[in-house]
This record gives C-alpha cells, structure tokens and sequence, in this order.
C-alpha cells in the first residue's frame, strides 16, 4: 500500500466567500426544487438553510474542473438543490437518487433527467464510459451496505481519465477530535446513531453511517480505481477559537472534497 501522506496530492482550503452569484443561483432554484409531499417540505427547507453556502461552494468547484456542457452524473441528486443549478450554467446532467417520486413534480417540471436507482444493491442504468465527471456530495458517509460495488459502478461510468469529485464530512476535524476526546463520540457532525437510521423511516434514505478520516477515503479510492489528485478542505466553525484554530490549519476543516481522476 503507498503511503498516503505523500506530497503528490495537493492540499489546500476554500479559498475567499462563496460567489455571490452563484449563492443566489441556489436560492433561486431553490423555489423550484419543492417535494410532493408536504411531510417532506421542512425537511428541505432545513437542508437549504444548512447546506446552502456549501452547495455554491460545490458549484465553485466544479466550475473549476469541470466545462459546461460536459456530461454529468450527480449521485444523491434528491433535494435537487444542485441539479437545477447545473441544468442552469449549462451541464448536461443526469440525476441519480434511491427516489425521485419524492420530488416527481419538480423533476418534471423543470426537465430534469434523475434515475431510479439504489446505488448500493443495483448496477446503474448507464452505459458504460458514458460520463465525463461525477459528482458524488455529502453521500459516501450515507452508504451501508456495500461500497465496493457502489464505488465500482461509479468508475463504471466514468470515461477513462474522466474526474470525481466527491465531499464528505472530516472525521479528523477539530470537531470530530473533541468529539472523539471529551464526548466520546466516533463522529465529526452526526452523533446520534438511532437518529440518523430513523431517516430510513422518515425521508426515505439513510442518515450517517459513520464518517471517515482522509487517509481512509483516499485508501479506498485508490483501491477502487481513482487517482486521488487534490485535497480541499471546506467549512468553518463560526466565530471564536474553533474558527481560527481551523483557518491556521486546513486539515482541521469540517469537510473535504476529494478531486480524483479515473485511472
């Protein structure tokens, strides 16, 4: 196995605010992207509020690697709070969620391509080499049954060199090591282990299962494929100490993306 810490893999934080412009394209389509069922609609409304600076992040970044008009599969596509803005700055992108019914009306309505699928127990209904960049956010935590198979299907459809970018919380983080220390929890933003499989029963999909370290995840792609290219560590901790503890030291973020390439 190489050695993870090597220095061919670039690290480096978020640099500077969201784009304003891009922070605004996601509060717009935001209207757009409303659930069928009204038991669902708090639930989207405090993913939006929570997740909102981080989704124009996300489009910062692929805007950086990726052009539009290129073929785009997004994983965990569901609340569609990046789908409709990507269908917007002109990718051509394809949805993946375990149920789209959820948000049917929305799909349809803004022309929306989203798949069937459960991408940990079926194969996906693509071809093979068919996309140029996947993105695959928040997500990797979620998985519970088999990501082996689920990563492999991901690489499945990427075109040969074509690029993942893949988020995912920081188990490392500032908070995950006074998680690990003083409350003796395993967990850097998601503790509560009977709350996060209750979402099976109340949003239809799988809270955290667990979260990972850097070395860990890049272990795993690696072993699955992907060639782990840049590291960019995201997200604050608000005022105070935490937040410059953080500023200081990128590693000590609460997120990451993951840049990888296909090999």
């Amino acid at each position: 196995m190489k050695n993870m810490g090597t220095p061919r893999i670039r690290r480096s934080r978020e640099s500077g605010k969201e784009r304003a412009d891009l922070l605004a394209l996601v509060d717009e389509c935001a209207s757009l992207a409303q659930p069928d069922e009204e038991t669902l609609r708090s639930w989207a409304q405090a993913y939006l509020r929570d997740h909102r600076l981080r989704l124009a992040r996300d489009l910062e970044i692929l805007e950086m690697h990726v052009p539009p008009g290129s073929k785009l599969a997004e994983f965990g596509a569901v609340p569609l709070l990046l789908t409709f803005p990507l269908q917007r700055l002109g990718y051509d992108v394809t949805g993946i969620d375990i149920d789209p019914s959820r948000f049917g009306n929305a799909i349809d309505n803004g022309n929306l391509q989203v798949m069937k699928c459960d991408i940990e127990r079926e194969n996906l209904p693509a071809g093979d080499s068919l996309f140029d960049a996947v993105l695959f956010n928040e997500l990797f935590e979620h998985l519970r049954i088999d990501l082996i198979h689920t990563m492999n299907e991901v690489r499945r459809v990427l075109k040969p060199g074509g690029l993942l970018l893949l988020s995912s919380p920081n188990l490392r983080s500032l908070e995950g090591l006074l998680n690990f220390v003083l409350r003796n929890r395993a967990a850097s933003c998601s503790g509560d282990v009977y709350a996060e499989y209750e979402k099976l029963r109340t949003l239809g999909h799988m809270g955290h299962v667990r979260e990972y370290t850097t070395t860990e995840l890049i272990e795993f792609l690696e072993r699955v494929g992907f060639k782990v290219e840049q590291l960019i560590f995201r997200g604050d901790f608000g005022r105070g100490w935490k937040s410059r503890a953080a500023r200081l030291v990128p590693g000590l973020r609460p997120f990451v993306t993951y840049i990888a390439r296909a090999t």
